[in-house]
């Protein structure tokens, strides 16, 4: 075997202007996980939401979304500078993601960025902007950024341990943290020292606030509401709530919560402030009917006289805190509409494309702007391509059959039952035979003969992430390089099973295209330099390997489409970018205001999925957007 060869063409960098939001009413695709009130102006009362979806909306009172997508996983917190434009988010998947970036909103530029390594457990802005503080689920506990500059000061002397409340006077000179231990603590942030002896309050608050001029903090327990004297430290009353949401923000003055019984019941309640620092039993403000369980209400806040919320599917309300005798349907005051019939894959088909929805298959083209329904399908959510006018449709993630479609005849057919849920499917050929090559849970690796419809398992084995035929007959595997073989990539003999591992530098290689004798793909490796991600070409017959694209992190998901001369990849996971073999020359096209998931080509037309389900059209030789669109309910592109 031949010395595998690395030389590093295009180093990736990814701090210039993002994209462009979109405008619509389009609700969130995911439960939405945070509410904030934009500051306010004598001409604009707008506000925030923040979703599961990774998208962030700035709803404006004539109810249309500035729409815009920041991340691929979920936003769980939000934090507006007092300048009113900057904002901070917190982006994780639950586990090793947990990432806190700033953005300015008028561009989409990033600002800052910084990860870590547990999660983040609250977010929030000095009061008058000079400070980011995040909250963090170690010993450490706060960290302070300064905005001038983007740098992490120390601001108190000692580790404050995890903290999920933060709040600053509108000096900045003293600083309030709660922790779930169960203390809540005075700090000097001139000195960086404890003020006086932290107080003992309830352990394991949630959804907090100070309100009533910094008087009292309340937080939520056990489907309790607890209300403290946060100069004292004493508990003022605990009230018995089914699942309640509190509304009220920092500069209330009285507590304001909603709650719910399980079905779709909801009352706006109200605890007043009394003398002498005490407060009133709740009373109820107004009724409302709203969705249920499985779209329940989660998220809330109070702005002023408005409230808005958010639940479990995505969609957004806005109502008031006016007394009323009269029940109100939510579903009266709900700001968003699903429009859009969101789009999983698609295929290049003649002269125009095939597009999948969730329930049928659809051929259209940018020239024409003409939707042509081509059959109703069951679900489906990937879409391969065939000879002579047949596609597969089927679903990742899940055991449901692989579904053969003959377009001429309107037909369709269950060539198989996956015994595992599918991780991918692709054709490949040798000659002139047809394959599919299906993946299972990661770990097995089976050879569908489309012309014998024979099936057969080819590779077993942990760790793997994709594989495709070439013209010498063998199988390329992309795997782990953790698990035996300790390779990246290995080649099988379809024929007689032989298994041979390349000798090949990396940690995993996935996303793998071929003209038949090169093959691409994406490699990570992890050494002392840090952890780099590559696109790569692998050359079978010279055995040659050469890497064409560096993204300095860890990109464990992105893609590579081969057409023509044409190398195309989203490494980075914020742009495509078109590599030109011949010329060694590459261009990212603009993004959208969601973030690009994969692309086909057709001819000229270039067509890019989003991963909200809208289409970007581009041409293979210049970045610009020519056009998004979106498939709407009524089976009609609308173009933005």
């Amino acid at each position: 075997m031949k010395k595998i060869i690395f030389s590093l063409f295009f180093l990736i960098s990814f701090f210039s202007l993002w994209g462009q939001s979109h405008i619509s009413q389009q609700s969130h695709q995911d439960n939405v996980n945070k509410l904030l009130p934009a500051i306010k102006s004598d001409y604009e009362r707008s506000f925030f939401s923040a979703g599961e979806d990774g998208f962030v909306i700035k709803w404006a009172e004539d109810n249309q979304g500035e729409h815009y997508q920041f991340s691929e996983v979920g936003i769980r917190l939000i934090a507006l500078s007092p300048n009113g434009n900057d904002i901070a988010i917190y982006e994780t998947d639950g586990g090793s993601v947990n990432k806190v970036s700033v953005w300015d909103w008028r561009t989409f530029t990033r600002k800052y960025q910084k990860k870590f390594s547990d999660s983040i457990t609250s977010l929030a802005y000095s009061s008058k902007g000079n400070y980011l503080i995040i909250g963090t689920a170690t010993v450490d506990g706060a960290v302070f950024v300064k905005t001038n500059g983007w740098q992490i000061v120390e601001k108190i002397k000692s580790n404050t341990g995890i903290v999920n409340y933060i709040h600053t006077s509108k000096t900045e000179r003293t600083c309030v943290l709660y922790s779930p231990s169960g203390t809540l603590a005075y700090y000097d942030m001139q000195n960086g020292k404890l003020k006086h002896e932290k107080f003992s309050i309830i352990k394991g608050l949630s959804q907090l606030v100070m309100y009533n001029d910094d008087k009292f903090l309340a937080g939520v327990k056990d489907n309790q509401i607890y209300i403290i004297n946060a100069f004292k430290g004493n508990t003022l009353t605990a009230i018995n709530a089914n699942n309640p949401i509190l509304l009220s923000r920092e500069n209330d003055s009285n507590l304001y919560y909603l709650e719910f019984d399980g079905k779709n019941n909801y009352e706006l309640k109200l605890i007043e402030n009394l003398e002498n620092n005490t407060v009133s039993n709740p009373r109820i403000v107004k009724n409302f009917r709203g969705p249920r369980a499985n779209a329940q209400i989660t998220v809330g806040i109070k702005d002023g006289n408005n409230i808005y919320l958010g639940n479990k599917t995505g969609a957004v309300y806005k109502t008031d805190s006016d007394p009323s005798t009269v029940t109100q349907i939510l579903d009266e005051s709900i700001v968003t509409k699903n429009i859009y019939s969101k789009i999983y894959g698609m295929i290049p088909y003649d002269e125009d494309f095939l597009f999948l929805t969730s329930n049928a298959l659809y051929k259209s083209s940018y020239d024409s702007g003409i939707v042509d329904k081509i059959m109703s399908t069951n679900g489906e959510t990937q879409i391969t391509k065939l000879k002579e006018n047949n596609i597969i449709l089927w679903s990742k993630g899940s055991g449901n059959p692989v579904v053969r479609v003959d377009l001429d005849k309107k037909t369709s057919q269950n060539i198989f039952t996956p015994k595992n849920s599918i991780q991918s499917l692709k054709m490949s050929s040798v000659g002139e035979k047809e394959y599919l090559i299906e993946i299972e849970s990661n770990s097995i690796v089976n050879l569908y003969d489309l012309e014998n419809k024979t099936f057969k398992q080819v590779y077993a084995g942990a760790g793997i992430q994709d594989a495709i035929l070439v013209n010498n007959g063998l199988m390329y595997i992309a795997k782990s390089a953790a698990t035996n073989p300790k390779t990246p990539i290995l080649t099988v003999n379809i024929e007689t099973g032989e298994t041979v591992p390349l000798n090949v530098k990396g940690n995993v290689a996935y996303a793998l295209s071929t003209d038949g004798t090169i093959i691409y793909g994406i490699n990570l490796i992890s050494d002392d330099s840090g952890r780099n991600t590559y696109v790569f070409s692998y050359n079978t017959s010279t055995k040659q390997m050469t890497n064409i694209l560096k993204f300095s992190d860890e990109d464990s998901g992105a893609f590579t489409y081969l057409n023509g001369k044409n190398l195309y990849t989203n490494i980075g996971r914020n742009k495509i970018y078109c590599y030109n073999i011949s010329t060694k020359k590459r261009f990212a096209y603009n993004r959208t205001a969601s973030i690009p998931q994969t692309m086909c080509q057709n001819g000229n037309r270039v067509v890019i999925l989003n991963q909200n389900g809208s289409i970007s059209w581009c041409t293979p030789t210049d970045a610009k957007l020519t056009a998004d669109w979106y498939l709407t309910v009524d089976e009609q592109w609308y173009e933005f």
